[in-house]
This record gives structure tokens, sequence and C-alpha cells, in this order.
């Protein structure tokens, strides 16, 4: 232990070689200490959960001594941005400071990249574009000329939602293998060769487990053999494994199998009438499938009567299986003279697998549901655990596994972990697990006010009170407010109220990009912020901009959801409390990752706001409210402006 803390002071101290890279370099406690559990950790060759708020320097702290040991490491995140700054900001300095050469490399997923086969394809035939995004197709086609990585992030003014993107990337069940003309001057290829000779390779959590369902079912490998992995911003495992390992089918998969059948078919100049009448019925088949569901937006679950040839589903899944099924003889004798038209097949059979699996609803482990949006029909069967997929896949395959983030506890002291580990599939004795303290001090910088008298969430005057209470707290806070919430319905009726009454710019999701909207956030120094679920994490705004986060209600997960009404039924029948498992649980995650958009930095000062008088009636807001970051609660409106009065006299006026 001696030697452990001698080497991490090494790497640490005052007088280690990051203190000479870094202007002012201050030891941090908390940093060290997390750097010290990931060496034992790794050391011992054990799992390690630690949560680590914000302000611990946790890049530094799990890969600066990782990689001082030599050791091969896949560091796995659930966001683009955290990859890219991983890569492109902490990289250059642990280059610097590890003492060992070391190569990285960073591999994204498939639709990152610019497939250099559908592209020539899209460029050859013409393919459509909207008049709306010709500027952007003809920018591609510049970039497409010169750059070395095919990586679409080096394009940053690109639309996230730019429709003719798919036609071009390598996403999806496009890709045709060693078979492609372009295989050697791929740019997924050739990013690929680079992560299998990396010994540090920073990737998403969907492109990890991708590589684990490859190796699982004997297919290859995407990524290299490693030592160690961290998952960095951890809580999201649980999610990414459900829909990672479901097994999925829509009428979108159907209709952009037809549409690569087509161009494949008029790229090799296939002239096959019963081809081309085969595509037809299978789009119909589709169009049939989508018609055997509710029209309105709705996600629900799948019984097995639902599936019965009577009724109008069985009867639709039924004719899409016949459909497959006669398109693959339809496309069998062009396999051999055309390498796209292949793939198709091997496509049309990897659907007629899948659609069997969930037809059969065999497997007792899942939960069939299915979901609509607009013009689309999803069908899935998910995992009811997570837990026994990563048990089985996950730590036979590692050393050492590190999950890390700002929010993973899940009670407000050092025995919080026991929902986590469950999801996880660890037990007591199989992991190590610290809830590191919090870097700001939050009693003396910030507030959570909590009203004294508010309707309940279900009663028919709560929206009107939300809007009230956030009109209020924008004038207390000179505007500076990200106001998050749980339902489009609420959003969209204080966007409603506070329209013409308030003077700040009001900036509201949906409107412009995630990026353009917290940029135009950060610049409009008195702005107000209302955003949906994704504005509950990855926002990152220091300093007055963001002054005050109010939070409509509790973030309970709906009763409704079927992976929820599935869950909760197996813990019933496992003699457990759903309650008290998994909606408390979720509902701590939620609001630690919403309030903790307001103190991103030591200066950082600020108010809290929960708008939900259960925190404070019902019995459970105790767990709750414990688990919290421990900010002074106020309860009236005036200690608020109080508040603000008091912060704005220190530190001046906005600046505009």
């Amino acid at each position: 232990m001696e030697d452990t803390a001698r080497w991490i002071e090494s790497l640490f101290g005052a007088s280690s070689r990051l203190a000479t890279q870094i202007v002012e370099y201050e030891p941090r406690a908390v940093q060290t200490r997390m750097a010290q559990r990931v060496l034992e950790a790794v050391q011992g060759q054990r799992s390690l959960v630690v949560e680590a708020p914000t302000g611990t320097g946790k890049t530094l702290a799990y890969l600066l001594p990782v990689l001082a040991m030599g050791q091969s490491v896949i560091v796995s995140t659930a966001t683009k941005a955290l990859q890219d700054q991983i890569f492109d900001k902490d990289l250059p300095l642990l280059r610097r400071v590890t003492g060992r050469i070391f190569t990285a490399s960073t591999l994204k997923g498939r639709s990152n990249y610019l497939c250099l086969y559908r592209f020539a394809a899209f460029q050859k035939q013409g393919m459509l574009v909207h008049r709306s995004e010709r500027r952007w197709s003809g920018l591609v086609a510049e970039w497409a000329a010169s750059t070395e990585q095919g990586d679409r992030e080096e394009l940053g003014d690109l639309p996230e939602n730019l429709s003719f993107w798919k036609e071009i990337s390598a996403g999806g069940d496009h890709c045709l293998g060693r078979r492609c003309s372009h295989y050697e001057p791929c740019f997924l290829t050739r990013a690929r060769e680079r992560a299998q000779k990396a010994d540090l390779v920073v990737v998403n959590h969907h492109l990890f487990f991708a590589d684990l369902a490859l190796r699982e079912g004997g297919y290859g490998k995407l990524l290299p053999d490693h030592q160690v992995v961290v998952f960095d911003e951890a809580h999201k495992i649980p999610d990414v494994v459900t829909q990672f390992f479901g097994w999925h089918i829509s009428n979108h998969q159907m209709r952009e199998l037809v549409a690569d059948c087509r161009r494949e078919s008029q790229e090799v100049g296939a002239d096959d009438p019963p081809l081309m009448l085969a595509l037809s019925d299978l789009e119909m088949a589709g169009q049939g499938l989508r018609e055997a569901f509710p029209n309105e937006n709705r996600r629900d679950g799948i019984s097995p009567e639902d599936l019965e040839r009577s009724g109008a589903i069985g009867q639709a899944l039924h004719q899409l299986e016949s459909t497959l099924q006669h398109l693959l003889r339809m496309l069998e004798p062009h396999a051999v003279r055309s390498a796209g038209l292949g793939a198709c097949g091997h496509r049309v059979v990897a659907s007629l697998e899948t659609l069997g699996w969930i037809r059969s609803m065999e497997d007792p482990a899942r939960v069939y549901w299915y979901e609509t949006r607009e013009r689309g029909v999803f069908l899935t069967a998910s995992p009811l655990e997570t837990g026994p997929t990563l048990k089985e896949l996950l730590y036979p395959r590692v050393k050492t596994a590190i999950f890390t983030s700002a929010t993973l506890a899940t009670g407000g002291k050092q025995g919080g972990f026991a929902y986590l580990l469950d999801q996880l599939g660890l037990g007591a004795g199989e992991v190590v697990t610290e809830q590191l303290p919090l870097v700001f001090n939050y009693p003396q910088r910030a507030i959570l006010y909590l009203p004294e008298s508010m309707p309940e969430p279900d009663d028919p005057l709560f929206p009107a009170a939300v809007a009230e209470e956030i009109f209020a707290l924008l004038e207390a806070a000179a505007g500076r407010t990200l106001c998050l919430f749980t339902s489009q319905r609420m959003l969209e009726h204080v966007r409603q109220a506070l329209s013409g009454r308030i003077p700040f710019p009001l900036l509201v999701q949906g409107e412009r990009s995630k990026g353009a909207l917290l940029e135009a956030f950060r610049v409009q120094n008195d702005s107000v912020l209302l955003g949906l679920s994704s504005f509950w994490e990855g926002v990152d705004v220091p300093g007055d901009a963001l002054s005050m986060v109010i939070i409509d209600r509790l973030p309970f997960v709906s009763p409704a959801d079927p992976l929820v009404v599935a869950r909760g039924r197996w813990l019933e029948l496992n003699k457990r409390n759903p309650f008290m498992e998994m909606f408390i649980p979720r509902a701590i995650l939620s609001l630690k990752q919403g309030l903790g958009r307001l103190l991103r930095r030591s200066t950082d000062r600020g108010g809290m706001a929960i708008l939900d008088v259960r925190l404070t009636q019902k019995r459970y807001g105790r767990q709750l409210l414990e688990a919290l970051p421990p900010a002074r609660i106020v309860r009236d409106r005036a200690s608020v402006r109080h508040f603000f009065m008091k912060q704005d006299a220190v530190a001046g006026p906005p600046q505009q």
C-alpha cells in the first residue's frame, strides 16, 4: 500500500511531471484517491465501480496510472463529445506525462464514417437531394475528395439529421466486406486496423458491445484484445445493453432493404422483373405491418394472443415472413455476380431469423413490445435483466473492468450501489465500490428551492402552477436558467405561458440542434433554455450563463412502459419491491444528472429547484433528498431572490 501511494504521488503530486505540464497545478485529493483505487483494481485484477463527481478530473485519474503501468486499455464512453475530448484534449497531455511511449486510436460507430462504395453509387446514380440540403451535398463531395479519416465530425457544421447521410455512410447492414471494390481505402477498415494495433482505444458503448456480440457469435472482433476496460459515463451501460442485445425488426428496415436492392440492381444492370415484383411486395408487406398497429404514437407490450394468425398483427407478420422468403429466392441467382445483392440476401436471412425469434416468443428472459412513431413501427424483444449478459460476455474477457460516472450511487452513503451492481451483474464480493466526496462546496455555493405549496403533479392545476413558479424564479435569477421537463406537453405549456411575458431570450429544444441551442445559451447571457431528456445530461455551461436549473417534477419512469411493466412483474415474482428497487433508484440517477448541470467549475454558484411537493410530503422523498447534492434548502421565493441579489452584488451584473 505504501508503494502504491508513493507511485501515485509520483504521478499526481506537487512535484510530478503532471505538475510541470499544467499552469498553477494543485494536487486534488479526490483525483489522487480515484487514481489509487484504479491502480489497486488493475494490480488485483478486480472490477471497480467509482462515482467521481464533476471536478474530479476522472479521465486523468483512470488513464494516467493505467498507461504508466503499460497496460492495454479500452475506454468506452456514452457520447461522441467525451470520446473526442479524451482523444483530442486529454491524450496529448497524457503522452507528455506518462513516461512511456504508447499508441492510441479512436473508433466510432459505422454510421460516423463515409462509405466510399455507397458514395460513388450516390454520385453515379444522381440520387435526389432535397432542395434544403443541396448546399451540404456539395460540401460533402468536396470533403470526400480530401479527407483522410472519413469521419463526419470533421464537418463541424453538418446538421445532425442530414437525411442523405445515411445513404452514403457505412452504417447499417450495407457493408460488403472484403468483396467491396473499395475495401483497401475504406475509412472504416483503416480505422479498425489502427485500433487493432493500438495500446489505447477510445470507443463508444454501442461499439464496445458490438465487439462483444461478434466475439460471442464467433464472427471475429472489432477491437483488440485488452487487459483493462474503462466505462466512462457508466450510468448508461444498462440502457445500452438492453438496446444492443435486443432483437429488432421494423418496417423502416424493410424500406431500406428494398431501396438498397433496387440500387444494387441498377448498379449491375440486373434486369429481373420477378425480383422487382418481389421488392414491391416487400414494400407492401412493410406498409401492412405498420397498418396492423395503432395509428397514434404508442409504446406497448406484445402478447401471444396478438401474434395469432387470426389477428391483424399475426397476419401482417406472417405476410412479411412469406414475402422475405420469396425475396430470398429471387436474390439467390444474383448473389454470385453482385456483392451488393449478396449482402442484401444476408440481410434478408437475418431479418427472417429475428422475425422468427419475435414471433415464437419462446425466450422467457425477454420482454416483447412494439413502438409506433409516425409512419414507423418497431418490434423488439429486450432482455429482462442486463446483469446476466454482462456476467457471461464481459467479465471473462477482461482482467479489470472499471465503471465510473458522476452519477452511479442511488443512496446518500457508501452503500448506495446496490441498484447499479444488480444491473451490472456484479455481486458485492466481486467488485470494489467507492463514492468519492463532492469537489464543489454545495452548502456555500448553491441553494435548492423546494416550494412549500404546490398541487401534486396529477392535479389539473399543476401545469399552471409550474408556469407561475418558473416565471417567478426567472425574474429572481435574471434569466440564465435551464428548465428541464419530463414531458413534451409540460414543456409546451410553459413555453406558451412564458412567450411574450419574460424579457429574456427563450430557447426551446427542437427549434435548433442541441449544439446550436447550447451555444446560443452561452452567448446570450440572460437566456432561458427549455429542454427534455437529452438536456438532462451532457450540458456543460460554466459561469453565470447557467445560474439556475429547474426541474418540473420527479423523473419517475412511466409505469405503463412495457419494459418497466415486465421488469416490475419480474421483481414481484422474486418477492422484491419494484418501486423501491427500480422506480426510486432510476429517479435518483436522473435527478443527479439534471441538477449536475449547475456547478461545473469551482467558482460557479447558483440555484436549483424541484417543483414537486412529493419530495417533501411523501415518505420516499427523504431517500431522494439524501442522494442529492447537499445544497442549502430554501422553501420560499424571497429566499431565492435574496440569494441571487447577494450573488450578483458580489459578482457584478451579468455580462451581455
